[in-house]
C-alpha cells in the first residue's frame, strides 16, 4: 500500500520533533526513518552497526491514520530515545524508561495495535489430529515434536495430537 508524499513528510517531521523533545539532541542525530516495513507490525525501532533507523508499515496508516499518527510515531521514537538516553544499559523494551518517554510525549504507553494488517507470509502448518478434531500446527510445534519428542494436549478433549495420516 502506498502512503501519500505528503503523509510521509509528516510522518517525517513528527519523528524528528519528537525525538528533539524526548532527547534534547539536534535535529542531525534524528534516527532515519523508512517506509518499508511490512507485515502486522506498525513500526519497528533498530539499530545495526551504529546506525539508528525507524521503520514504518505504510499499511498501517492508509489504514487508521488517527490510530497510527502520532501513536506509532511516538512508540517508535521512544524506542530510539531510550537507546539514545540509556547507552549500553540493558533495559526493558517497554519498560520504565520506555514508559517514562512516552508519558513525556503525551502519548499512552500501549504496545500493540488492533489495526488488522496484512501478514508479510502465509505459514505453512502441518495436520495433527486428537480424538475430537484437526488442528493446524506451526512449523515449530513440528519441529518440536519430530525433533525433541514434545507433545501436546487438545484442550477439549485432552487426547494426545498425533500426525494426520
Amino acid at each position: 500500500m502506498n502512503l501519500d508524499p505528503e503523509s510521509r513528510d509528516r510522518i517525517c517531521r513528527r519523528t524528528r520533533s519528537f525525538y528533539i523533545e524526548a532527547t534534547g539532541r539536534p535535529a542531525s542525530c534524528t534516527p532515519q526513518v523508512l517506509f518499508d516495513l511490512r507485515g502486522r507490525a506498525a513500526g519497528q525501532f533498530r539499530v545495526h552497526r551504529g546506525h539508528m533507523a525507524i521503520r514504518f508499515n505504510p499499511e498501517a496508516f492508509v489504514c487508521d491514520w488517527d490510530t497510527h499518527f502520532p501513536d506509532t510515531i511516538a512508540h517508535e521514537v521512544a524506542h530510539a530515545a531510550v537507546h539514545a538516553l540509556y547507552p549500553g544499559r540493558r533495559v526493558r523494551p517497554h519498560g520504565a524508561e520506555w514508559q517514562a518517554i512516552m508519558g513525556h510525549l503525551g502519548v499512552a504507553p500501549r504496545v500493540r495495535h488492533a489495526t488488522p494488517l496484512t501478514p508479510a507470509r502465509r505459514q505453512r502448518t502441518y495436520a495433527y489430529i486428537c480424538d475430537c478434531t484437526q488442528h493446524a500446527l506451526s512449523p515449530q510445534r513440528h519441529a518440536l515434536i519430530r525433533n525433541k519428542g514434545y507433545r501436546y494436549q487438545c484442550r477439549q478433549c485432552r487426547g494426545w495430537l498425533r500426525p494426520a495420516e
